[in-house]
């Protein structure tokens, strides 16, 4: 086979990591995952979507109003709403700061009632989520902070501000299950759990996700995944809404899995963005840049490498360009919260979003993980060479 041909079967997936197999003793596991999280109490849910609809759930019983909002930010993923809407509250969305990864100051002031019970900080693919702005504003308001952290997971201790903090063991994430999420909770806890439902019964659920960990792990390889994209009518990057059903916690044997995950985690680095440092500072004169959080250092292991390009010309270019040498570029949600596809109404009709919308014009994405190499690298340099010596139309 030669080498153009090979290139062309092979694609990098924009995640990987494998999904582990073993399991330690569920007690001790959860011991040392607490002792991690400062010894705050931690539930284990089916999925980061349901820990997040039950810390929503919790600010609200907490809260006297009868109409309760919880501030979300105009780009991110639709299970935001889905969480929401599951723990009856109405998601209130607030545009996004100018290029930056954050709220904008001025919309999230107006929007702020006496029927917020929340404001979620999302730490997009490990940027930062501004929490320590957001937790004095919060002070100060009197609601509640969420870090929606689904996107990053450190592999040492760190401060956590929310009263809240959600976790995601679902498929990409940075410790990857495939399925399953934590909610971290800190000295006002939420209410007793629901019952387990049949439906979710881990023990079925673990033997089901062992075929399905190898098919991941092995189909996430560049060489199996690169045909799986030249397949029409997989939905391979699609982005659409759909509602939560169930928020039933996992029974405590879940920590025998989730904890030796993590413990395995903790021990050996997946991502890291040290690969793209220099191809970045070649880039910026053609426009291209990092997204940043304000007062935030990106995190070396983030989730994927976030860029912006010019502008939606650009980024579709870019995209397709680098694409076309199977690199993994993504231009993740694509669009604005309000306008994935199937959101319902009463979020489809807030906005206009313009920092959010610019936000999503611009913004794509790279791998970070293990098989970006320096030849992946150099063939991206060369991507981008080519489109910026090519006049625009």
């Amino acid at each position: 086979m030669g080498a153009v041909q090979a290139m062309i079967l092979s694609a990098l997936p924009p995640v990987r990591r494998p999904v582990p197999f073993s399991r330690g003793n569920a007690a001790a596991c959860r011991r040392a995952v607490q002792g991690f999280f400062g010894d705050r109490e931690i539930d284990l849910y089916p999925s980061g979507t349901a820990a997040l609809s039950r810390a929503i759930a919790a600010c609200v019983a907490g809260s006297r109003t009868r109409r309760p909002e919880v501030i979300l930010p105009a780009y991110g993923c639709p299970d935001l709403v889905a969480a929401c809407l599951h723990a009856s509250a109405y998601p209130r969305l607030v545009d996004t700061a100018p290029a930056m990864w954050a709220y904008d100051s001025n919309s999230l002031s107006r929007s702020v009632s006496h029927d917020t019970v929340a404001i979620v900080a999302v730490n997009l693919l490990g940027l930062g989520d501004d929490s320590a702005s957001l937790a004095e504003y919060c002070r100060g308001a009197r609601i509640s902070l969420i870090q929606d952290s689904a996107q990053f997971l450190p592999r040492a201790p760190g401060t956590w501000r929310g009263e809240y903090v959600i976790l995601s063991f679902g498929r990409g994430k940075p410790l990857n299950l495939l399925h399953g999420g934590a909610l971290i909770s800190g000295r006002d806890r939420p209410g007793p759990p629901g019952k387990l439902g049949p439906q979710y019964g881990w023990r079925d659920r673990l033997r089901a996700s062992r075929s399905a960990a190898l098919a991941f792990n092995l189909l996430t390889h560049p060489y199996a995944y690169g045909p799986i994209t030249a397949l029409p009518g997989t939905g391979l990057g699609r982005v659409t809404y759909k509602g939560l059903d169930h928020a039933a916690p996992l029974p405590d044997s879940a920590w025998a899995h989730v904890g030796r995950g993590f413990e395995l985690y903790c021990l050996r680095e997946s991502y890291s963005r040290a690969p793209w440092q220099a191809a970045l500072r070649d880039w910026r004169p053609c426009g291209i840049e990092p997204l940043q959080c304000p007062g935030t250092a990106p995190h070396e292991e983030g989730l994927r490498l976030a860029l912006l390009a010019p502008d939606r010309v650009a980024l579709d270019a870019l995209v397709a360009g680098l694409n076309r040498e199977g690199l993994g570029a993504s231009p993740l949600y694509g669009t604005t919260l309000n306008r994935i596809d199937a959101i319902p109404q009463l979020v489809y009709c807030q906005g206009p979003f313009p920092n959010a919308a610019a936000l999503a014009d611009r913004l794509l994405t790279l791998p970070t993980h293990s098989y970006v190499t320096s030849a992946v690298v150099a063939r991206a340099r060369k991507v981008v060479e080519m489109l910026s010596a090519t006049p625009p139309r």
